[in-house]
């Protein structure tokens, strides 16, 4: 009995110390994306409008995280999943963006 208490304090020490960590994913994904979106706008890979467009979804996304805060202090995993496939769309627009052959 002792061991699976000592087990459990351990499993929910662990959680507790990665919940933050994982919150902060999101963080440092949104500034990979900003900074992959001024690369593109530097380099010529994405044209004024596209670079407005881009810039406008990532601010949703930065607001769409910071309103989850907001209601309790934390992301909690549904949160984390949706906010994680927002990314995910992002990421591949910035991608198809920057490699559609325009330039400005």
């Amino acid at each position: 009995m002792k061991r699976n208490g000592l087990g459990m304090l351990a499993a929910v020490l662990g959680l507790t110390v990665a919940l933050p960590a994982v919150a902060a994913e999101a963080d440092k994904r949104q500034v990979n994306q900003q900074q992959r979106i001024n690369q593109g706008v530097k380099s010529g890979e994405l044209t004024g409008r596209e670079a407005v467009r881009l810039e406008r979804q990532h601010r949703a996304v930065q607001r769409e995280i910071r309103q989850d805060r907001r209601d309790d202090g934390h992301l909690d995993a549904a949160e984390r999943a949706r906010i994680d496939a927002k990314q995910d769309a992002l990421s591949r627009r910035i991608a198809r963006q920057k490699h559609d052959g325009q330039s400005r």
